[in-house]
């Protein structure tokens, strides 16, 4: 990776994602915050009705606030669920292939495609991230993760995430990295912030 534009991008979406710390994702959200993060139809939703803009995505996050509220297994379970690979809630899936990682990979299927690679890249250093996801707290894999997921994910187009990245906004690279805006305010701010340093350092 060598080009600034590119550069910027992938640095301000980790430290958004995990502030450069090889974290996992807690998921242990107030009712509110549930339901604001998960719970809407694009991501739009209107705080001061707790309610969303266009229409529930989720709507058990109303029906069952108790359940999922301040739960992270259950939470996980439910909003991962049927997707990216994961199987049915009450599989333990969503909260098994919960985010880990710099950039928090999510989902069986990344977590299979990752350890795909990997055993091909590094064939001394065999290792099964479906069956030991925690793997990816460790710093190496945090890191190896990150490169991965950037360099193959891709928008619902199938444009490469690489190159919306020299080209795009930081918009356009949330949509791809986040699947909506959650955070994009502190991702711009980021993003501004690097580019600066980037450019100060030429």
């Amino acid at each position: 990776m060598n080009d600034d534009v590119e550069i910027a991008h992938f640095l301000s979406q980790i430290g958004h994602e995990s502030q450069f710390k090889p974290l996992e994702e807690g998921l242990s959200y107030s009712a509110k915050r549930m339901r604001e993060v998960f719970g809407c139809k694009e991501g739009k939703y209107d705080g001061s009705r707790d309610e969303c803009v266009i229409g529930r995505l989720r709507e058990k996050l109303w029906t069952h606030e108790t359940y999922y509220a301040r739960n992270p297994v259950n939470l996980g379970n439910y909003v991962y669920a049927e997707r990216l690979g994961n199987d049915i809630e009450d599989s333990g899936d969503g909260y098994k292939y919960r985010g880990r990682g710099m950039i928090q990979l999510t989902g069986k299927d990344n977590y299979r495609d990752f350890t795909v690679q990997h055993n091909a890249n590094s064939p001394d250093d065999i290792r099964d991230f479906v069956n030991n996801p925690d793997l990816l707290t460790e710093i190496e894999y945090a890191v190896e993760s990150a490169f991965f997921f950037w360099c193959n994910k891709k928008d619902k187009n199938g444009k490469a995430l690489r190159d919306i990245a020299k080209t795009g906004s930081v918009l356009d690279v949330t949509l791809v990295v986040n699947g909506g805006k959650n955070g994009y305010s502190d991702r711009d701010e980021r993003h501004s912030r690097v580019s600066k340093v980037i450019r100060e350092g030429k």
